[in-house]
């Protein structure tokens, strides 16, 4: 049997790496009621080419890149729906002991035009992790999603993730399309208030992973017709500062301030930035600060020190700065981002070689910080035990 490759001396947590998307899920878990909808998600040819489509959501926008292989299966490793596969091709060769397991681009329930289909798409999908993680239930935990476009579904939902399901965070989308602009909300609106209340009560974080855009006719935020470049370099960014900027100048943060939030895949050189642009206008620009941001209170930082995570992978080399100027190495993800291209064979013993950052820190990445922000404190404080192999199923 292969065991874990064990690097760290210590247990490791991989933050975000995805789940990809069983062809066959939707046809085994989407409800009764839902699976003749002209509406239902499922996989669709035009033109050749295999789409990932619900409703009006489409994956990829049509006309670019296939979803599937010719052979049927999605791209890249096969981790990415074989669970067993996962263990032998990453979590034991990278030394992971915990992968938190986030969704692809295709789960976009806040996105549909009616609120019951994306309902019915978020409870199949969390049915579908559930399962995956029950064939290695102390290495695999999911972010349970939820349908932000219906608060009280939403709130319902998160309950059955949490105490049926066993996960250990919810996942969100950062805005929800609606059927027009009235129904188009961010999130800083008060449409996304009783879900903030409800997870603060709770204590179970939220996760905001970043697109590059919805994947929803009109919402392309304009990008440059082509190979989809532009939008992979800088929409993720992008759409990690609209994320932090709606949590932090749009009041979310002062409002729940027990509420923690997971901000991933965008990486951390725009943070120093952002936080020095805000900076310079709470110095010059008092008054205009007072009127367009009333909430801000704290430095953008004491909100990073005391409610939002954020993710990272091994090789990013703005984490020295950004514990700079944050000062919040408490707040950083390790994250491998398995099985996109962006993963790369041996980056956690990359990652606990750096010089630039400390071993403290490093152990925190890979572990302390998770253990936090997954609300795991009953976990078995580690100990030498912890460096004996791990057997694979």
């Amino acid at each position: 049997m292969q065991t874990i490759n064990r690097i760290a001396p210590y247990l490791t947590i991989d933050a975000d790496s995805h789940v990809g998307m069983d062809p066959n899920l939707w046809d085994r878990y989407l409800d009764q009621e839902f699976r003749k909808n002209p509406d239902r998600p499922r996989f669709e040819e035009i033109d050749g080419v295999k789409y990932f489509r619900a409703g009006r959501y489409w994956y990829p926008h049509l006309g670019r890149h296939p979803y599937l292989s010719p052979s049927g299966q999605p791209p890249g490793p096969i981790g990415g729906v074989d669970p067993h596969f996962r263990i032998k091709d990453f979590m034991n060769p990278e030394g992971i002991d915990r992968g938190l397991l986030m969704p692809s681009r295709i789960i976009g329930p806040s996105y549909m035009d009616s609120r019951e289909m994306g309902n019915a798409m978020a409870q199949a999908y969390n049915n579908w992790l559930h399962d995956f993680c029950k064939t290695h239930p102390d290495r695999y935990f999911g972010f349970g999603v939820i349908n932000a476009g219906d608060p009280a579904a939403a709130i319902k939902e998160m309950h059955r993730c949490l105490f049926e399901l066993g996960f250990p965070a919810i996942y969100i989308n950062p805005q929800v399309i609606g059927n027009g602009p009235g129904e188009y909300h961010t999130l800083a609106n008060e449409h996304y208030f009783p879900i903030y209340e409800e997870a603060s009560r709770l204590n179970v974080p939220l996760a905001i992973h970043a697109f590059s855009d919805p994947y929803v006719p009109g919402h392309e935020y304009n990008w440059p017709k082509g190979p989809g470049l532009w939008s992979d370099i800088i929409g993720f960014p992008m759409t990690g500062m609209q994320a932090f900027c709606n949590l932090v100048l749009g009041g979310v943060c002062e409002l729940f301030p027990k509420l923690k939030f997971g901000i991933f895949e965008a990486g951390l050189g725009w943070v120093p930035m952002v936080i020095e642009r805000i900076h310079e206008r709470q110095e010059k620009f008092v008054d205009s600060v007072r009127i367009r941001a009333p909430l801000l209170k704290l430095n953008p930082e004491e909100y990073v020190q005391r409610q939002l995570w954020l993710g990272f992978e091994p090789e990013d080399h703005f984490l020295p700065l950004f514990i700079e100027w944050t000062k919040a190495p408490n707040r950083t993800l390790f994250s491998a981002d398995y099985p996109h291209l962006d993963y790369q064979p041996g980056q956690t013993r990359e990652f606990m070689e750096r010089t630039d950052v400390s071993p403290d820190h490093i152990r925190m990445a890979l572990r302390d910080n998770a253990l936090e922000f997954c609300r795991w404190d009953v976990t078995v404080a580690p100990t030498d035990k912890m460096a004996e192999a791990v057997p694979a199923e």
